[in-house]
C-alpha cells in the first residue's frame, strides 16, 4: 500500500510553471484532452466526480481505487490521493509517468488529462425540472 498523502507532479519540460492554488480557494481547472473539454473541480472533489458534475462519463469499475479502470494521463499538474492506492493498481513506473487514477485523484493545482487512447468522453443529458416561480398553472 502507498501512503493515503502520496501526491502527484507532472511538469513537463520547458517553460511551462505549475503553482498551487492560494489557500482558500475552492476550484481549479481541469482540462481534458484529446477533446479540449474544460470543467471545473471543486475544493476535495476528485476527477471523476468533476466530470459526473459537469455531466460527463468517462469509464469508471469499482469507483474506490481498486480496479485501475479509470486511469487517465496527467500531462500537467499536481493530484493527491486522499486514501491509499494498491501498487497493483497503480505502480510506481505508472506515477512516473503520470498515470493516475480518475476515482481517486484530487487535483490541488489546475491540471491537463488526457483520457486512454480511443476514449472519449460521453455527455449525458439530466433530467429538467421547471423552477417552482416558472410553473404557471
Amino acid at each position: 500500500m502507498v501512503d493515503a498523502s502520496v501526491q502527484q507532479r507532472v511538469v513537463p519540460p520547458g517553460p511551462h510553471s505549475v503553482s498551487r492554488l492560494p489557500t482558500g480557494e475552492q476550484s481549479t481547472n481541469v482540462t481534458v484532452l484529446p477533446d479540449g473539454v474544460h470543467l471545473t473541480a471543486r475544493a476535495e472533489e476528485t476527477l471523476l466526480s468533476a466530470l459526473s458534475r459537469a455531466g460527463l462519463r468517462y469509464r469508471v469499475g469499482c469507483k474506490r481505487g481498486g480496479c485501475g479502470v479509470c486511469k487517465v494521463q496527467l500531462l500537467l499538474g499536481e493530484v493527491q490521493y486522499e486514501r491509499p492506492i494498491a501498487a497493483s493498481v497503480l505502480s510506481d513506473d505508472e506515477r512516473v509517468e503520470g498515470i493516475c487514477l480518475s476515482c481517486r485523484a484530487v487535483p490541488l493545482t489546475n491540471i491537463v488529462i488526457e483520457l486512454q487512447e480511443g476514449d472519449r468522453l460521453r455527455r449525458v443529458l439530466g433530467f429538467v425540472y421547471p423552477h417552482p416561480a416558472e410553473d404557471h398553472r
